[in-house]
């Protein structure tokens, strides 16, 4: 082997991890901003659905539920709501939680989704978070 065959080597054995964490963490950004925006529309939807004569916050959480399940296969979702005063743990997964302002109906979304390359040691995943309140309709 000549000499310009193993340089040659060298570069492609230090290039090609680097090239391909460029890859997986480009593909990894594009599945996460697709579940973050999947995040703010079921929030949106779990709103209006709350927000109408009827709906409420039961309502509202689980519309928002529902539209989040087909974006987010590899997550678990559950219905959870923190507490006001802080501290609490919440579930593994993502959780929607909806409450009834009064005049308003808030719908929030958070939690962890799973990542494709697990980059930083110690999380279970990247983090996800949408918070959506809407005034209820009012006719009349």
């Amino acid at each position: 082997m000549s000499r310009q065959h193993g340089q040659a080597l060298a570069e492609f054995a230090l290039g090609w991890p680097v090239l391909l964490l460029a890859v997986l963490g480009a593909v990894q950004f594009g599945i996460w901003s697709a579940e973050a925006f999947a995040a703010r529309a079921a929030a949106v939807s779990g709103a209006r659905a709350g927000t109408v004569v009827g709906g409420g916050a039961p309502a509202a959480q689980a519309i928002a539920i529902a539209a989040l399940r087909p974006s987010l296969a590899g997550a678990p979702i559950s219905g959870w709501c923190p507490p006001p005063e802080g501290g609490g743990r919440p579930p593994a997964g993502v959780w929607v939680c909806a409450r009834d302002r009064g005049g308003a109906i808030e719908v929030q979304v958070g939690g962890t989704v799973p990542a494709l390359v697990p980059l930083l040691p110690g999380r279970r995943g990247l983090p996800l978070h949408a918070d959506v309140t809407m005034p209820k309709a009012t006719f009349g």
